[in-house]
């Protein structure tokens, strides 16, 4: 049975409270993607888990305006990205202290393979706009499609970006890392012998 509707002339939600329910479902079961995108793009786990609870509070405040037949992961790293850029745009113009300096943590270094710390590194140098792309069809699965929808461009434009991201990244990681896309992809003079 379902809870009665609030009135919509008040401006309440019109929205049941078994839909709510399933809303709250949906966006515990995908914080850990928000976790995972928001520390690739933070580079830092308390601002990433910062980030990440900014998100979920904010969607949460937002419910009435989300549509149930929106693919909801989609929706929330379009929020966080925009906090994200907006925190970003905030920090540029302000000025670090040292106090504020010394609580900046660091990334625990000894966890890092070689491996790993060679392709942070990599993905470092990419311009923001290939980092995000790879973290959001590659890190995070979504599809060209969402990730479109999140980054307000087009599908093309991300397809576009994803082949140079990848490219970039194959280029800047060297040969060590190609040996299997290598041997899935012989070369024309591999094939003809």
């Amino acid at each position: 049975m379902q809870a009665p509707t609030p009135n919509p002339a008040d401006g309440t939600s019109t929205k049941t409270l078994w839909e709510r329910r399933a809303f709250e479902k949906q966006l515990l079961n995908i914080i850990p993607d928000l976790r995972a995108f928001a520390r690739f793009l933070a580079g830092n786990p308390t601002e990433a888990d910062d980030l990440v609870q900014d998100t979920v509070v904010r969607a949460l405040n937002a419910y009435d305006h989300f549509d149930l037949n929106t693919n909801i992961k989609a929706w929330t790293f379009t929020i966080l990205r925009n906090i994200r850029i907006n925190s970003y745009r905030k920090r540029r113009f302000e000025e670090l202290d040292d106090a504020t300096m010394a609580t900046m943590s660091a990334k625990a270094n000894q966890e890092d393979t070689l491996e790993l710390k060679e392709v942070l590194h990599a993905l470092e140098s990419l311009p923001t706009a290939q980092r995000e792309v790879i973290s959001l069809v590659r890190a995070s699965g979504l599809s060209y499609e969402e990730a479109a929808e999140i980054m307000g461009c087009k599908l093309g434009t991300i397809k576009s970006r994803v082949n140079r991201a990848d490219a970039a990244l194959r280029a800047a990681l060297g040969a060590d890392f190609r040996g299997p896309r290598a041997a899935r992809h012989p070369s024309v003079d591999e094939a003809r012998a």
